[in-house]
């Protein structure tokens, strides 16, 4: 019979892929967490206290998001209240048009700056171009001829 390190040793040299011998732990999430950095908007949507804000995703799944906040009391609001949230998405409808995902879910943990939450029901939505100042229009201008 064959070791589970020799069969590791004739793998690598054969170079059939990428082998570790280290251990490494289990996955607990059931969804798959994607690396995304996008702005995020939120709002609480029950309680008595009121708390909405704006920060970026550390990573989203079809099951939650993880969000970094500056500038909000999080210490407001507690695990398990109803989150409204709304995440400027990267791709374009019809290479044109910017959407938006919409997710209503619960707050799942909290952080000095973070916060989980889980996502109950979600939509994509359209939503307006975004202003930019006259400075970043200069710069795409000249970004367009430059490629040119």
């Amino acid at each position: 019979m064959t070791s589970f390190h020799a069969v590791l040793a004739d793998l690598r040299d054969y170079g059939s892929g990428i082998v570790s011998d280290q251990f490494l732990p289990a996955e607990r999430r059931s969804k798959f967490r994607y690396p995304l950095d996008l702005t995020v908007r939120f709002r609480s949507v029950s309680g008595s206290s009121a708390i909405s804000g704006v920060g970026r995703t550390l990573n989203i799944s079809s099951g939650g998001v993880l969000v970094l906040c500056q500038h909000v009391v999080l210490h407001e609001i507690s695990a398990g209240a109803r989150l409204e949230v709304n995440i400027e998405w990267p791709s374009l409808l019809l290479g044109k048009i910017p959407l938006q995902l919409v997710a209503q879910g619960r707050i799942l943990r909290l952080g000095a700056s973070v916060f989980a939450g889980t996502f109950e029901k979600y939509q994509f939505r359209t939503r307006k171009l975004s202003i930019l100042p006259e400075s970043n229009l200069i710069e795409l201008h000249a970004l367009k001829f430059a490629s040119a």
